[in-house]
């Protein structure tokens, strides 16, 4: 486990070998720390990888080919993986997973996982390549999880999300941490949603992603001063239940947790994607200083 930085004439990032999870984005000019320091009195975390599961599985397991592989773990293993660095440029880190067999037992695929990180002026664009190695389809979810500090705490953050909807509907997870049928409609003012403390009693925001590709982040003066931009069909907003925790995360994801009851196979999951032999999977998103 090891930071790898790297800068640019505007901003600085630090990645941590363990998860390839990115730690630290810093502006130059003002030394300001964008990203959740990862105190584990609210969570422990900053920025971790979610893959090859966004979310929960419904009762922790799932079926492939007539087994079924038992006891699950949330948001997958990636996050909790050693990479390597296998590429360094001036304005470009590449990560790769190194293979673990505690994990393998439970995810029966070949496939390389490839994080990387380039710096473009104010920007860092995220990105993540799956290559399936084997001879079988391979069945995956991947998402982001970047949590960004809220001095002060939530209350008078707001998010612009860029949209004429004047209310947002957000699925809700059940105790057990998967999607339940009901949904809430959180009203936005001319696009913006404004944060609360209360707005995540019910745990994460999960929102259909379609026509959302921008999310920009306003301090308690409503000035903007983060933007997120991304392509996914999914995408969820947390912040931890009742802990009034200082930072949102703002999650672009390419799955998502199970539907309550779903019995159903690996490859007929919602939102899950396949890639045939020797296929690849690339995406990115990116980070913006305003």
């Amino acid at each position: 486990m090891s930071i790898v930085s790297i800068k640019n004439e505007w901003i600085t990032i630090g990645v941590n070998t363990h998860g390839a999870e990115l730690v630290s984005l810093k502006s130059n000019e003002t030394g300001k720390e964008y990203m959740w320091c990862g105190d584990s009195k609210y969570w422990g975390r900053v920025s971790p990888v979610l893959f090859p599961f966004v979310g929960k599985l419904e009762g922790q397991r799932y079926t492939h080919k007539g087994v079924t592989y038992e006891n699950i773990p949330q948001h997958g293993f990636a996050r909790d993986s050693e990479f390597e660095l296998v590429e360094q440029t001036e304005n470009t880190l590449w990560f790769a997973l190194i293979k673990d067999e505690k994990w393998e037992a439970n995810y029966p695929f070949d496939f390389t996982l490839r994080l990387g990180y380039r710096l473009e002026n104010q920007s860092v664009h995220v990105m993540w390549t799956v290559i399936n190695d084997g001879t079988q389809e391979l069945h995956f979810s991947i998402g982001a999880h970047p949590a960004f500090t809220c001095e002060g705490g939530l209350n008078g953050y707001s998010l612009d999300l860029h949209t004429n909807l004047e209310a947002l509907p957000c699925g809700v997870l059940t105790q057990k941490g998967v999607l339940g049928e009901k949904v809430v409609m959180n009203k936005l003012e001319q696009g913006v949603l404004p944060l609360t403390d209360e707005l995540f009693d019910e745990d994460a925001l999960i929102i259909d992603g379609k026509g959302l590709n921008t999310v920009t982040i306003r301090d308690k003066n409503q000035n903007p001063f983060l933007q997120l931009r991304f392509d996914a069909p999914q995408l969820g907003i947390w912040s931890p239940v009742k802990a009034h925790a200082p930072f949102v995360c703002i999650e672009p994801w390419f799955g998502r947790s199970d539907r309550e009851g779903f019995a159903g196979t690996l490859a007929e999951r919602e939102y899950s994607n396949s890639l045939e032999s020797g296929h690849s999977f690339a995406k990115e998103y990116v980070i913006e200083i305003l």
